[in-house]
């Protein structure tokens, strides 16, 4: 019972750590835009770049959202043992993992220069492994 409720506590940080990257994506979105785009492509490749490169960043922000919510929200299932909750958060917690280790093989290396880049995929790193982790060690409670 202890150990599902520093998890679900665990489980309540990493919303709102999930949250944060969510404001951070969308607030630098409009920074990257008009300090990137704006300045190094001409306006024909901006109205070809621009419109996809928006929708990315925005659509991202805004699913991330939910995913933090719903984080926050079933939090209180882990610690009352329902297996529901446990299900959801594994699901959340692999999709948020598998992003930096998708980053990795992705973006080239001097992306990883820009400090919000970093601390956004800081971040996600830490909420895929803690979460992941965190639900793994109270599995065994959760087994039918």
């Amino acid at each position: 019972m202890k150990r599902r409720l520093i998890v679900a506590r665990l489980i309540s940080v990493t919303g709102v750590l999930l949250l944060i990257v969510a404001a951070l994506h969308l607030l630098v979105t409009p920074i990257l835009k008009s300090v990137i785009l704006d300045r190094m492509l001409t306006p024909q490749e901006l109205r070809i770049v621009s419109p996809p490169f928006l929708l990315n960043h925005i659509v991202v922000g805004i699913l991330l959202i939910p995913l933090g919510f719903i984080t926050l929200y079933t939090a209180s299932g882990i610690r009352g043992g329902e297996r529901r909750a446990w299900v959801i958060n594994l699901a959340i917690g692999l999709t948020i993992l598998s992003l930096p280790v998708v980053l990795v093989f992705v973006m080239r290396a001097e992306y990883f220069r820009a400090v919000p880049f970093l601390i956004a995929t800081a971040l996600v790193t830490i909420v895929g492994i803690t979460m992941t982790a965190a639900l793994m060690l109270v599995r065994h409670d959760f087994q039918k």
